[in-house]
């Protein structure tokens, strides 16, 4: 997926793999395991918090009540206002949501960092101990383009050291990044840059196992824009993917 000129394309819950109802009710638990809160003020912290989506104060109070039928949460009234509280059952809930889905999140968060490091050269860069966890990489694979991603790599692999093969493309990806695509779909990926004009290659020798590439006068025309995109891709869900790592991250007591 490629942005065009003048395109905005937002983080949602559902991008970073929560539905709307898990993502509030991490929240709400969050948030109250705190303080005790009333509804128009955690609503406002939601606001202040996630600002890429507009999340419906109806459908936060809708969880929140659901959440009071399960005694995850309590009700009471304090001064004519009604108050949420989290219970025993709700702690639990928390704990348990930490431990399904922060060690994922974590994982490839580290992921897209380096990704966005590499494209902008700046915020964290996290050193590359072990590939990401083959059970992740179907979840990364959701919720990014790693089409741009490939793209972009490949051709600043071009730019910077002529001519490549797609073998060490596969290398780079695995070694500064910590992500592997299959060697399938990296050579998939190459011939359809082909036929694009982003590239033109040769083959090695006549035994055709190795295809030497080299990027066209195309592909540094579109360079800057396929970098560009795949940067607003990966910053929309750094940011949203910080958040929810953060909130998920603190001790439970």
């Amino acid at each position: 997926m490629t942005v065009k000129k003048g395109e905005k394309l937002s983080a949602t819950v559902e991008t970073v793999g929560l539905s709307q109802r898990e993502f509030l009710t991490i929240f709400l638990l969050h948030s109250l395991r705190i303080k005790a809160n009333y509804p128009r003020a955690i609503h406002q912290d939601l606001k202040n918090t996630f600002t890429g989506k507009v999340h419906s104060y109806d459908y936060l109070c809708k969880i929140s009540n659901t959440l009071v039928e399960s005694n995850h949460l309590s009700l009471y009234t304090n001064k004519g206002r009604n108050y949420y509280q989290i219970t025993e059952k709700g702690k639990e809930l928390y704990i348990w949501y930490q431990e399904n889905f922060l060690e994922r999140f974590s994982e490839v968060k580290k992921v897209i960092d380096r990704f966005m490091f590499d494209l902008r050269g700046s915020g964290e860069n996290p050193p590359v101990v072990y590939e990401l966890p083959e059970e992740y990489r179907s979840y990364f694979s959701k919720i990014i383009s790693v089409k741009d991603l490939v793209r972009y790599v490949t051709l600043k692999a071009a730019f910077t050291k002529k001519p490549i093969y797609m073998g060490e493309i596969g290398d780079l990806l695995k070694n500064q990044f910590g992500w592997i695509a299959s060697n399938g779909y990296l050579y998939d990926l190459s011939h359809e840059m082909e036929e694009n004009g982003l590239l033109v290659g040769r083959w090695e020798s006549e035994k055709r196992t190795k295809r030497y590439l080299r990027i066209t006068d195309e592909g540094q025309h579109h360079y800057k824009q396929i970098a560009d995109s795949a940067a607003f891709q990966v910053q929309e869900i750094q940011k949203y993917m910080a958040s929810v790592v953060m909130f998920l991250k603190e001790k439970s007591y």
